[in-house]
């Protein structure tokens, strides 16, 4: 009798009565590159050895073997060599019975090692306006599907695209729907091939810049002055909404830019844009704000309104609060990414 053992895991009983077959098999064939299909064999009744003589479809030979089994107990042995890609094997099976001697068999498997599939997206391939996500992947899929949530923990939108080819290093895409008024908090991005094999990432491009006052700062000077304070305290009760609605479903980050306008030397003006920031977070940290706090200083590098040099412009001399993901790069893009802002964690 030939048996045939297929799929990812099949458990496979003799058609003959139990006492004819003191062993059942479980085949898992597919595999992630890096790893070898195997069977597990479990005696049915007590063997003194296991053998599996294994030909494969390229002309290359494995044997199994294994010493005694009790009844009940099982065993798992690895299957040929890890070469990626499908195979097919014929195999035949010999097993010494306790009390009665050699049991044969005969079967057919399948198998199939596969790559695994490897997702790149960033930032700048996001589109939270347009709901468009673009994303590569490390060889040919069948379809993508998406889960988008919102920043209450619910499930906000979904969408689907389906792929033909190989992409190459292309960017593909995918879009969903969703409530034009709902933020979004994470996306589950799933992808899949014809084999398949399945990966799946998770996105978190929540983030939320705080509308507020900025603080007026003495010229040359980084010290809140008492009369600014009701800016700060206004905005930590908006940091604190953000918070309380969406603190729950993940771990967040407070993000602290300080900048400066164009007067006075570069250098001098990153870091009186650094210290500008650490007095801010240092101010939110003293009235309670309890999450993780980073700051950084970008001086008259990223300007609000464009001056000539050594132009005085209040609307430059200001400071970023971003929420974001405690987890992950800080949420900032555009020409904050040209800048080579160290970002300091607050204790």
């Amino acid at each position: 009798m030939v048996r045939w053992l297929l799929g990812l895991s099949v458990v496979l009983f003799g058609i003959a009565t139990a006492a004819a077959q003191p062993v059942r098999y479980e085949l898992r064939g597919a595999v992630p590159v890096g790893e070898k299909p195997a069977i597990k064999f479990t005696a049915a009744q007590a063997v003194t050895s296991l053998q599996l003589e294994l030909s494969r479809d390229d002309g290359k030979k494995f044997t199994l073997k294994h010493r005694a089994l009790a009844s009940g107990q099982s065993v798992t042995l690895a299957v040929g060599d890890g070469k990626p890609g499908n195979a097919a094997y014929k195999g035949a099976l010999t097993v010494q019975v306790v009390g009665q001697g050699p049991w044969r068999d005969q079967f057919t498997f399948e198998t199939a090692v596969r790559a695994p599939i490897k997702v790149k997206y960033d930032a700048d391939h996001l589109d939270l306006d347009k709901r468009v996500l673009q994303f590569k992947v490390s060889r040919a899929i069948e379809k993508a599907e998406l889960i988008v949530v919102g920043e209450n923990g619910n499930d906000l939108g979904s969408g689907a695209a389906s792929f033909t080819g190989d992409p190459g290093d292309k960017w593909l895409a995918i879009s969903w729907t969703q409530p034009p008024t709902m933020r979004v908090l994470s996306m589950k991005l799933r992808v899949s091939a014809a084999d398949g094999t399945v990966s799946t990432v998770e996105l978190i491009p929540w983030s939320v810049a705080i509308d507020h006052e900025d603080v007026t700062f003495a010229t040359d000077s980084a010290v809140v002055r008492p009369g600014e304070t009701a800016k700060l305290d206004a905005s930590l009760v908006k940091i604190a909404e953000v918070i309380k609605t969406s603190g729950k479903f993940m771990k967040m980050r407070l993000y602290i830019a300080g900048h400066t306008d164009t007067v006075g030397a570069g250098p001098k003006n990153r870091k009186l844009s650094v210290d500008r920031a650490l007095a801010i977070g240092a101010y939110f940290r003293k009235k309670g704000l309890s999450i993780p706090v980073a700051v950084a200083g970008f001086g008259e590098d990223v300007l609000a309104v464009k001056t000539a040099d050594n132009t005085d412009e209040a609307a430059n001399r200001r400071a970023d609060y971003v929420l974001g993901p405690a987890a992950g790069s800080p949420p900032f893009k555009g020409p904050y990414l040209r800048v080579k802002a160290g970002w300091k964690q607050l204790p």
